[in-house]
């Protein structure tokens, strides 16, 4: 299935026609029956367009130096980097999580302008009423000339295996990953994904990756960069609890969920935690919870955490590590002359 915008498609490639965003209610209880600080929230709950709002706020913020960092690093090293995907002679530019494409347009433009031969570029998200906007506005403020833009509605996992179908068959690919996203993940977890799009398609298929990855680890700096001293982390993440709640709005036990997921009855708590390099965010109750959703008698405890996105900070030797181990070769790093904050391709070296 296809949905056309004006000189925009978007390829419907899901795997299973229930999306992520459709199974949130039963994915949020099941994250929430886990044993005691083991719950979870699913973080998608924060991406919906209130929680990109709330998000553009934070990333605004000059303490949030994440977001600042790597949009200068891309602007000072674009001649580069455009230059670097152009020589890999990509057919299909693919950008996994693409979001609102705020730090690819100017890659894009940069890159149309090197490009001999067109390239098109699929924008990968679960989110279609997100995803259409973002390239609307894309195209809205990005002339290109040998690009042309189109979106894939849909999972890593289905992007992987839509690389692998037919239709792109015999093509060369190059894969965006920006944002620090991988490292939302655990480490084995983001090597399989980068696995699964450095071995789609056929043998020297594959151009490379180029990865945003943040490596800073100043705990204080961390610290304050993802608990806001204007409190726009904590109202971000709280939105979770509000889309939680909208999430069972339309069923019979719509009253009960609004009061379990109350955000009056909810703290907002963020660890540095250095062995498993990453920071942690959680959702604390201020009192014992007790709901009954879809069937489901939901209990938390005052003072139990409950996670919703961690944020890795990987250094480079911990980026050629994860790569190594799938076969791949980290050939540039672009380091910003502030944090250890690299962004660089890799190829496979298979």
């Amino acid at each position: 299935m296809s949905r056309q915008l004006p000189s925009i498609t978007v390829v419907d490639i899901r795997s299973s026609k229930s999306s992520p965003l459709e199974t949130l209610d039963a994915d949020t209880l099941e994250g929430l029956r886990g044993s005691r600080n083991a719950k979870t929230l699913p973080s998608l709950l924060l991406w919906d367009e209130a929680g990109q709002e709330l998000y553009d706020k934070v990333a605004a913020c000059p303490e949030y130096y994440p977001y600042r960092v790597e949009r200068e690093l891309l602007n000072q090293r674009l001649d580069e980097i455009s230059a670097t995907l152009a020589g890999a002679v990509p057919d299909v530019l693919i950008e996994l999580g693409s979001g609102s494409m705020a730090k690819t347009a100017p890659l894009l433009a940069a890159l149309d302008a090197r490009l001999t031969a067109p390239v098109v570029y699929y924008a990968l998200d679960v989110d279609l009423s997100e995803l259409e906007a973002s390239l609307s506005a894309l195209c809205d403020t990005v002339p290109l000339r040998n690009i042309t833009v189109r979106g894939l509605l849909g999972t890593y996992e289905d992007g992987a295996d839509w690389l692998n179908g037919d239709e792109m068959a015999g093509s060369r690919r190059a894969v965006l990953w920006l944002g620090n996203s991988m490292a939302n993940f655990d480490m084995g977890v983001a090597g399989a994904v980068l696995a699964s799009f450095a071995r789609a398609g056929n043998a020297g298929s594959f151009g490379g990756l180029l990865l945003g990855v943040d490596g800073c680890r100043e705990a204080e700096r961390i610290c304050v960069a993802y608990n806001l001293p204007g409190g726009q982390t904590e109202r971000w993440m709280k939105h979770a609890l509000r889309a939680a709640a909208e999430v069972f709005a339309a069923q019979d036990d719509a009253a009960e969920a609004a009061k379990f997921f109350d955000a009056d009855n909810w703290t907002f708590q963020g660890h540095w935690v250095p062995e498993r390099k990453r920071f942690e965010n959680y959702l604390i109750p201020t009192r014992n919870l007790h709901g009954h959703i879809q069937g489901n008698t939901i209990a938390l405890d005052k003072g139990e955490r409950v996670g919703i996105v961690t944020s890795g900070k990987w250094t480079r030797g911990d980026i050629g590590d994860i790569c190594s181990k799938q076969g791949l070769d980290v050939q540039t790093w672009w380091n910003s002359d502030e944090i250890d904050y690299g962004a660089f391709p890799s190829n496979t070296a298979l």
